[in-house]
């Protein structure tokens, strides 16, 4: 696995003209996951796990595969790229990891389990494209805003 990020997370809202952009590198890792319960049968889970590879955070997004913008390159005056700090291999664990909600760790877990699987072989590593505007930070993945850029100033100082 190349562990050089190539590629963006699709973008539900692009940067503008003016944006400051910080760049995070991210580990995309789809999971298989097999759900057991006392109330219901087995099931059959496709899902992908984003692992941020500065501070190993996840983020489980219920689809079956999260497939990387290759084509478009977001631009910007003044650009900041993270280091990735997390290795392929503790990536897949936290992947493992951050595919069972908490609901799954508790002592309801007698009750329903997941079992999950990772292959290393399809995680991969894209950047996570964070647009600066004024005061205010846009997750470019999922369209979120943050309202506190003071943290993201310091980047940029």
């Amino acid at each position: 696995m190349d562990t050089q990020p190539s590629g963006y997370l699709p973008m539900k809202e692009r940067p503008e003209p003016g944006d400051k952009l910080i760049f995070i590198p991210v580990y995309i890792a789809p999971v298989e996951i097999l759900e057991r319960s006392l109330m219901h049968g087995p099931r059959y889970i496709y899902q992908v796990v984003i692992v941020d590879g500065c501070n190993g955070k996840t983020m489980l997004v219920d689809k079956k595969a999260v497939k990387p913008e290759m084509d478009y390159m977001p631009e910007a005056e003044e650009i900041e790229c993270l280091d990735i700090k997390i290795s392929p291999m503790l990536a897949k664990e936290i992947a493992e990891y951050g595919a069972v909600p908490i609901d799954f760790k508790s002592w309801k877990k007698i009750i329903r389990n997941r079992n999950v699987s990772v292959s290393e072989g399809s995680m991969k590593v894209v950047w996570r494209v964070y647009a600066v505007r004024g005061k205010e930070i846009l997750d470019t993945f999922t369209g979120q805003r943050i309202e506190s850029a003071g943290l993201a100033g310091m980047l940029f100082s």
